[in-house]
Order: structure tokens, then C-alpha cells, then sequence
């Protein structure tokens, strides 16, 4: 805002032009800095004042008070600007306050005739002019324009004037919806889940902010550990009908999160009714089609086949590029940096994950971050940066404990663990673990890795008899579901080099064989021979695995 006495000189100045040409000039100012003939004509008396408007503001620009602008409008290239901003707040000043309500009233009623696209500028014509219950559907649209651009940011600020400005039923449900999503990429996990149960309670069963709505509970309630509430909403989404694509998003989601908290058999029914609809991907958007090829590709991790999970975080890849979900684009990325850690390429997986975070940094997905920072370090622990690592290591713990995701929480502490092990930190190693073992009793699937982590934290402290049925339990809990999701060969490792250190030698020497048949077993998953040869020689526990079972 000017100082009054600024104004007042401007003011002064189109004083001196005279009573129509401050008309012309007031209401133009209500569009703001750029304007149109006809829009200024509607507000001063419609079709029949075109012609004299026109000429009004020809003479303005004589006069360099106004000028045509440099780019075609949206409707018209005879758009004007006003030369100076202060030129354009002196005239909006000049209206009385009922001049100005009527004039934003007029002037979203014309850009709604006229079929105008920028929906913030309908939304706030409306609302200054005293019209909130008609800037809902536009503060809304304006919302999920802002979404759609990954503006964070003004999707909430605009959500939320939304509905101070008084949104009901299926409009507020899609505003709160807006708010799910927001919160959910800044890590308000608990927030989300809260705003996504009152969208789908709001909108109409069944459609498509119904589906989305569900899916963004499910993806909090997974990262909150509330698997029960996961199960029991996927299954809500999996008996309606409707809505192809916004259904298979969902149920991908569902199945995503089943499979984090170990349901596999809960996730693989999902996984066969999207392998139903959506196999064939006739009629499917991209977005959907890119959730599909994730959710299968995590599900083949677990069973540990990282060729396939490689391939389908491939194929997942330009699926969202085509849809233009740079967010989920950019969460792909992160985990591919992963996989290539897993396949023992730690050097392409730094690379990767230091752009997705970068990425994720600059749309300010705190959540994709998060994931990548605990990724990062992990791999660049591989490659002798201890320092670095234990710090991002450190910073995605806190950060996720403090959003209340136990599960991403406990496998960064896991993750930390094993670089103080490799710092020759082992009693800090065991209290990490211990953490980790604690926070991973939502997710069992990852919790038998951490318990192997602890027992080789043990055993490094000469504390054997400690560490052998630690490393039971981890190769019991691997038995028992079959496959992890990661860790496997870690899990088995532990295990013999526990009871080789308990002096059970044969057990043990059975243990090393089972682990070298299975990693091989893995191995021969991955078509890539490069890939299939730096997974079994470059991961430290596959080739320490392998040398151990060769002198066995």
C-alpha cells in the first residue's frame, strides 16, 4: 500500500481528466493491472457503451496513463495495462466501497458469461463482491488448479478461504479433499487422515474425489501404522463401482500400504482386481496407469524379484511424466535410486537420489524428501561417506517420527544402525537397532531385518549368546512370511554367522548353503547380467554370503 500523500497526487493528477476518464479509469481498475475494453464497457453499462468506452481509452493512452498490452489477452488482443501500478491503486481508491462490491460483483458475473479460465480471479471477484457463496466453486477450481501445478502452498491458502467463504457439501468435501493432499506431501500425515475421512464423507460415493478421497486416507492410516483402518477402507473402495481410473488409484494405493504392513495376502486380492480391470490399461488415464505398474513392482520386491521391481518403477516412470504428476514422478525416482542401491550400482543410485531430492526440495514434497534423505544414505554409506550418511540418517528419523510414520521412522533408524556398525560404533549400533525393532512392530516384513541388524550388533560386542537368538527370531519371522520386503539376504547371513560364532558349525554351514541357494535363486531374476553380477559382487551381505558359503 502507497503512502496517503502518494495517492493523493495521483489522485490529484486524474482529477485533471475529467469525470468520464476517471469512470473508465475506476472501472478498470477493479480487473486489476491488465483489463479489456469490453470488460470495462459491461461494468459501465454493457454492449452499448463498447464503442465510447473504446474511444475513452484510446484517449487514456494518448495520455500514457494506460497502454495497449504487449501479449494477447485471453479473449481479445486489444487487452490494455495501466502504465504504472500507483496509477492503477489511485483509481481503485478512488471508489466508495459500495462502488467497489458492485464492481467485483459485475466483474465476475462478466468474466463468468465471457467463459473466462483464471478461476482465483472469478473467486475473488466474488468474494470482495460480497458474493462468497458463488466464489466457493471458483476458490475450489482455483485449489485444484494450484495442486495440479505442485503449488502446495496456494492450493491450502486457497482451500481455506474457500471455505471461510462458507462451502457445503460436495464442495467443501473436494476443498477438504484439496487440504488431504496438501497435507500429505508436507508430512501432516495425521492431519490428512482427518481431512480425507470428512471429503469422503462429503462427496458422493462412488465418484471420483470419493475415490481420491479414500486413497489419501489410506496412504496416511499406512503411514501412521493404522493398518486395520488401511485394510477396512480398501476394502470399502474395492465393493463400489464407478470412476475407472480414480478406483484403480485407490485400489493401488490400498495395496500399496497392505503390502507395507505385511498383508500380502489382503494386498495380492487387490492386486488380482487390478490386474482385472486395469491389465489391459483400456481406457485407463496415465496416472493410473503409472500406480498400477508401481504397486506391482513393490509387491515383486518383496518376493524378491528386483528385476521386476526394477522394470515396473520403470514402465511407472514415463506414466506419470505423460500425466503430468510430477509429484509422483519425482517419488519414483527416489525409489529407483533405491533399487539401484539394492542391485549394488551405488554409485547411479546416489546420482538419482540426490536429483529426486533436489526435485522434491524445489515442489516442497517434504514427504518424498524425507525418503529420499533416508535412501541417500543408506547408499553413500556403501560408498565410505559415514559422516554424511549418519546425519541424513539422523534428520529422516526425526522427521518422520515426527509425522508419526513408525515404519519409515524404523527403517531409518535400521539404516543408521548399520552405518554405526560400519563406523565401528557398536553399542550405539545396538541401541539404534533396539529403536528400530521397537518402531518396526507395525510393518513385520521390515521388522526381521532390523533383529538381524541388532543381533550382528551384538555379536560384534562379543556378546554371542545374545546374538543367536536375536538372529532366530529374524530368521524365524523370515520363514514365517516367506520373503521380505528388504533384508533377505541379511537376515539369513546374520543367522549363520551367528551360530558359526556359537559354534553350532554345521547349522551354520546349512544356513550359509540355504542363503547362497536362495540369493542365487534372486539373482537369476534379473535379466541385466550387469546388474545381475554387481547384485551378487558389489551388495557387501550377498558377497560376503557367497565367500562364505564357498569356504564353508
Amino acid at each position: 500500500m502507497l503512502p496517503d500523500s502518494v495517492l493523493g497526487t495521483v489522485e490529484a493528477r486524474l482529477d485533471a481528466e475529467g469525470h468520464e476518464a476517471k469512470r473508465v479509469l475506476r472501472a478498470a481498475s477493479i480487473f486489476g493491472d491488465r483489463f479489456s475494453k469490453l470488460a470495462v464497457a459491461a461494468l459501465l453499462g454493457g454492449a452499448t457503451r463498447v464503442r465510447e468506452t473504446e474511444t475513452w481509452l484510446d484517449a487514456l493512452a494518448a495520455r500514457e496513463l494506460i497502454a495497449p498490452a504487449s501479449t494477447p489477452g485471453w479473449l481479445i488482443p486489444t487487452d490494455y495495462v495501466f502504465r504504472h501500478a500507483i496509477v492503477r491503486e489511485a483509481a481503485y481508491a478512488m471508489l466508495t466501497e459500495e462502488d467497489r462490491t458492485l464492481g467485483h460483483k459485475l466483474a465476475g458475473e462478466w468474466l463468468e458469461r465471457s467463459g473466462h479460465t483464471d478461476a482465483m480471479a472469478l473467486a475473488e471477484h466474488f468474494r470482495l463482491g460480497g458474493e462468497p457463496a458463488r466464489a466457493v466453486r471458483w476458490y475450489r477450481r482455483a485449489a485444484e488448479q494450484a495442486i495440479e501445478a505442485n503449488d502446495l502452498a496456494s492450493a491450502l491458502a486457497r482451500a481455506e478461504v474457500g471455505i471461510a467463504c462458507g462451502a457445503t457439501d460436495e464442495e467443501l468435501g473436494r476443498l477438504r479433499l484439496v487440504e488431504a493432499e496438501v497435507s500429505l506431501w508436507q508430512q501432516e500425515t495425521a492431519l490428512a487422515a482427518q481431512r480425507g475421512t470428512e471429503a469422503a464423507s462429503l462427496v458422493r460415493p462412488g465418484s471420483p474425489s470419493w475415490f481420491r478421497a479414500i486413497g489419501q486416507v489410506v496412504m496416511a492410516e499406512g503411514k501412521l501404522g493404522h493398518f486395520d483402518r488401511v485394510e477396512a477402507w480398501a476394502a470399502r473402495a474395492a465393493e463400489a463401482v464407478g470412476a475407472l481410473s480414480a478406483r484403480v488409484m485407490c485400489l493401488c494405493e490400498g495395496a500399496t500400504y497392505l503390502i507395507f504392513g505385511g498383508r500380502y495376502a489382503a494386498a495380492d486380492k487387490l492386486i488380482r482386481m487390478l490386474d482385472a480391470v486395469a491389465g489391459e490399461k483400456a481406457g485407463l488415464e496415465p496416472q493410473a496407469a503409472g500406480l498400477y505398474q508401481q504397486v506391482r513392482a513393490i509387491r515383486a520386491q518383496t518376493r524378491g524379484d528386483i528385476g521386476a521391481a526394477l522394470s515396473g518403477l520403470t514402465a511407472a516412470l514415463p506414466a506419470f511424466e505423460q500425466a503430468g504428476d510430477r509429484r509422483n514422478a519425482c517419488s519414483v525416482r527416489a525409489n529407483l535410486g533405491f533399487l539401484y542401491g539394492e542391485l549394488g550400482d551405488f554409485e547411479v543410485a546416489e546420482s538419482a537420489l540426490r536429483t529426486a531430492l533436489a526435485a522434491a526440495q524445489r515442489m516442497g514434497l517434504d514427504d518424498v524428501e524425507t525418503a529420499a534423505l533416508q535412501n541417500l544414505g543408506y547408499v553413500i554409506a556403501h560408498l565410505g561417506q559415514l559422516e554424511e550418511a549418519k546425519q541424513l540418517e539422523q534428520r529422516a528419523a526425526a522427521a518422520f517420527h515426527q509425522q508419526g510414520d513408525r515404519r519409515m521412522e524404523g527403517v531409518a533408524l535400521m539404516y543408521l544402525a548399520q552405518i554405526l556398525l560400519r563406523s565401528g560404533d557398536p553399542a550405539g549400533a545396538e541401541r539404534e537397532a533396539r529403536a528400530a525393532v521397537e518402531a518396526l512392530k507395525v510393518a513385520p516384513p521390515l521388522r526381521a531385518a532390523a533383529v538381524a541388524v541388532l543381533s550382528r550388533a551384538l555379536l560384534a560386542q562379543g556378546r554371542g549368546e545374545e546374538a543367536l537368538p536375536a538372529a532366530r527370531e529374524a530368521f524365524a519371522q523370515l520363514e514365517e512370511a516367506g520373503s521380505l520386503e528388504e533384508g533377505e539376504s541379511l537376515v539369513r547371513l546374520a543367522y549363520a554367522e551367528a551360530l558359526a560364532a556359537a559354534g553350532a558349525a554345521r547349522e551354520a554351514a546349512e544356513a550359509l548353503a540355504a542363503a547362497r541357494e536362495q540369493l542365487l535363486s534372486r539373482a537369476a531374476k534379473i535379466s541385466d547380467p550387469t546388474f545381475r553380477e554387481r547384485f551378487l559382487t558389489c551388495v557387501p551381505d550377498n558377497a560376503r554370503t557367497l565367500a562364505l558359503a564357498a569356504t564353508g
